[in-house]
Parts: structure tokens; C-alpha cells; sequence
């Protein structure tokens, strides 16, 4: 039988009073969890990017936060990588402020994530979510 998996998709941005966010369907990792993290990005097929505050585009955003001394980011509107499908998985402190971690599906699986996105099981086989293939009973089933 077939593993199945809950492929995260985007999700509106809701951020605290401080300005952090986590995706609602991201796992919950401990610091250490650093393997478990990237086994998860790898079965959710991500391409990942972090994006900090203290080198964002606006040098005037950076200084703010840095000068005030205060938890607060929640002005920050974190740079989006180029390119499209880009989504926010998380937006955290770290010991050298705060990151943005954007996330898409690796462009090479684009028509995955189309097949998908319409309703269909991808198989993973064919390429197209027909899930008629002959290995389709073989692979990893991808749902929404």
C-alpha cells in the first residue's frame, strides 16, 4: 500500500502581535530536529529559501529592528524570492533576528503539484495524475 502524503499548501499569513507566523500544517520541530526538518522538506518535495531581516532590501527596516532592541518585527514584510509559487512557511526569531522561511515546490514538479492542486492522486509515475499507471500502486500518493 502506497504511503500517503498531505502535501502542504499555501496559506494566508497570520502574524502575532510580535510579527512571527508558522504555517498552520508545518510540523511542530524542535531545535535539534534539523534532520527530521529536512526529511520533511524532501518528502514534501519544497525547494526552501530563508530570507533574514537583517539583510532585507530596505536598510531602514533593519536598522528599526535592531535599534529598538524590542521582540517586534511585525512591520517587516519579508523580500520574496524571485521567481513564482514562492509561499511563507514560517517567519521566527533566531540569535541573529528574524528569518522568513519561503517555500515552493521544486519547479521540476510543477505538474505534480498542478494534478494535485485539481483534485486528482498523483502517482508519481506518469507525470500527469492519471494514477492509472502500471506503478502507480507502487508510489507515494500524494494528496492536498
Amino acid at each position: 500500500m502506497p504511503e500517503e502524503i498531505n502535501v502542504i499548501q499555501p496559506a494566508p499569513v497570520v502574524r502575532d502581535e510580535y510579527g512571527m507566523f508558522a504555517h498552520p500544517d508545518i510540523p511542530d520541530f524542535d531545535e535539534g530536529d534539523g534532520d527530521k526538518c529536512k526529511a520533511w522538506i524532501a518528502a514534501q518535495r519544497l525547494q526552501v529559501k530563508m530570507v533574514e531581516l537583517e539583510y532585507h532590501s530596505d536598510e531602514a527596516v533593519s536598522e528599526r529592528y535592531f535599534e529598538a532592541g524590542e521582540p517586534d518585527c511585525s512591520y517587516w514584510e519579508p523580500d520574496r524570492p524571485e521567481g513564482d509559487g514562492w509561499f511563507c512557511l514560517a517567519i521566527h526569531d533566531t540569535d541573529d533576528g528574524p528569518v522568513c522561511w519561503w517555500a515552493r515546490r521544486a519547479p521540476s514538479l510543477q505538474r505534480e503539484a498542478e494534478a494535485v492542486a485539481a483534485g486528482k492522486d498523483f502517482c508519481g509515475a506518469c507525470g500527469d495524475g492519471c494514477g492509472s499507471c502500471q506503478v502507480a500502486g507502487e508510489s507515494p500518493k500524494v494528496t492536498p
